[in-house]
C-alpha cells in the first residue's frame, strides 16, 4: 500500500484499505480535509478543454453529472511566463474543484506484502457536503498500479448530499488530443484506431450501500529472478478495430459485487457500445476510446473509458477506466477479441 506523508493519509482511507480486504499495514492516520472550490480567479478554462468529452451514468444533458475539464494557469518563471494545464472537475451545482491527492485510490508501495489495491475507498467530502472518489490525481499516479497512469481521461464516483449518484469519466478522446507544448517540427496528425487490436487493463468503480467500491485489482510484483512475486489479479477489454469487435470482463469481489461481462460490442469510431452482463442482468455499455494515436509514427498512448447502467438494479452500474497493456496494430486479419498477452 502506498505510504504517504503524514499530512496526506487519511483515516478513513486506511480503515477503507484494511476493510477491503488483504495483507494490513501499518499506518498513520490523520484526517482527510474537506475540499474548497476553486475561485472564479483561479478558473480558466484551457483553449484544448472544448475538445473533453464526458461520460456520465447521472442522465443526459451537460449539468446533470460530473464533467472533466482542463485549467490553464500562468505561471511566472524568472521572468518568463508559460501556461501550465490540469485537470479539474465541475459538480452538478457548477463548483469546479481541483483534483487532489485525497480523493486518490490509496495504491501499494514497493514494500507492500501483495500489492492489493483495497476494494472500498473514502474519498474525500467537497464543500457542499458530496463526496468523490477519482482516479487520479497527478501525485496519485505510481509505477506500482499502471491503472492510476491516466495522462488523457480520469473517471470515477460522486455521491451527493442527499445521496444522488454520478459515475462518470472523461477526457480527451484520441484525435481530439492537445499537441505537446514543445515538439521538433510541425506535429504529425492523429487518426482514428483502423487496425489490428488492443488489449486494455481496466479497473471498474462502482457505488454500493452508500460506499466506493472498486473490481479486484492486485498489480503483478517483481518477477521469477527476483524471488519476489504475487498472484496478479488483472481485469482485460480488448478492442478489436478489424472486425470492430470490444470484449472483456471485469472482476469483482464481496465489496464491489459481481463480476461484469462484455461478450461482443460494437465499436464505431472511436466509440464502442453494446450490452453487458453482471449478477445475471442486463445493461448498456457506452464509451470512448481516449489518449493519442500518432498516425505517422505508430505511436499510440491510448486509454478506455466507459460506463454500464442496469436499469433493473442501478447498484450494479458502473464505470471504468482502462490502460493499453498490449497492442498488434499490424494485423489486419486477425478477427477475434481473445485478449493478448505481455511480449
Amino acid at each position: 500500500m502506498k505510504y504517504k506523508a503524514l499530512s496526506l493519509l487519511p483515516l478513513a482511507a486506511a480503515l477503507a484499505a484494511c476493510a477491503g480486504g488483504g495483507v494490513a499495514e501499518p499506518h498513520v492516520p490523520v484526517s482527510i480535509p474537506t475540499a474548497t472550490p476553486l475561485t472564479a480567479g483561479e478558473v480558466t478554462l484551457s483553449s484544448d478543454n472544448g475538445n473533453i468529452e464526458n461520460i456520465n451514468t447521472a442522465g443526459t444533458g451537460s449539468t446533470s453529472g460530473i464533467s472533466i475539464q482542463e485549467r490553464a494557469v500562468t505561471k511566472n518563471y524568472f521572468g518568463v511566463e508559460s501556461q501550465e494545464k490540469s485537470f479539474i472537475f465541475k459538480t452538478p451545482s457548477g463548483a469546479q474543484y481541483a483534483l487532489s491527492s485525497y480523493a486518490d485510490p490509496i495504491v501499494p508501495s514497493s514494500f507492500s506484502p501483495d500489492y492489493k489495491i483495497p476494494d472500498r475507498h473514502a474519498g474525500q467530502r467537497l464543500a457542499d457536503g458530496s463526496r468523490i472518489f477519482i482516479c487520479c490525481s497527478h501525485s496519485g499516479a505510481t509505477d506500482e498500479a499502471e491503472i492510476t497512469k491516466q495522462d488523457y481521461m480520469k473517471f470515477g464516483a460522486w455521491i451527493g448530499s442527499n445521496g444522488e449518484i454520478d459515475l462518470f469519466a472523461g477526457g480527451f478522446p484520441i484525435g481530439k488530443t492537445p499537441p505537446p507544448a514543445f515538439s521538433w517540427g510541425s506535429p504529425t496528425t492523429e487518426t482514428a484506431l483502423s487496425k489490428g487490436k488492443i488489449t486494455y487493463q481496466v479497473w471498474g468503480i462502482r457505488v454500493r450501500n452508500g460506499q466506493f467500491v472498486t473490481s479486484s485489482y492486485t498489480p503483478p510484483k517483481g518477477s521469477s529472478w527476483s524471488g519476489y512475486q504475487n498472484t496478479p489479479v488483472l481485469s482485460f477489454i480488448t478492442a478489436n478495430f478489424n472486425s470492430n469487435k470490444l470484449a472483456g470482463k471485469i472482476i469483482g469481489n464481496s465489496d464491489y459485487g459481481p463480476d461484469v461481462e462484455i461478450k461482443e460490442a460494437m465499436i464505431s469510431g472511436l466509440t464502442f457500445s453494446g450490452n453487458a452482463t453482471s449478477g445475471g442482468k442486463t445493461g448498456k455499455l457506452d464509451g470512448k476510446f481516449f489518449g493519442k494515436f500518432n498516425g505517422s509514427y505508430g505511436n499510440t498512448e491510448t486509454s478506455i473509458g466507459g460506463k454500464i447502467t442496469f436499469d433493473g438494479d442501478r447498484s450494479l452500474d458502473t464505470v471504468f477506466g482502462g490502460v493499453s497493456y498490449e497492442k498488434d496494430l499490424n494485423n489486419n486479419t486477425d478477427q477475434d477479441t481473445t485478449h493478448l498477452q505481455k511480449k
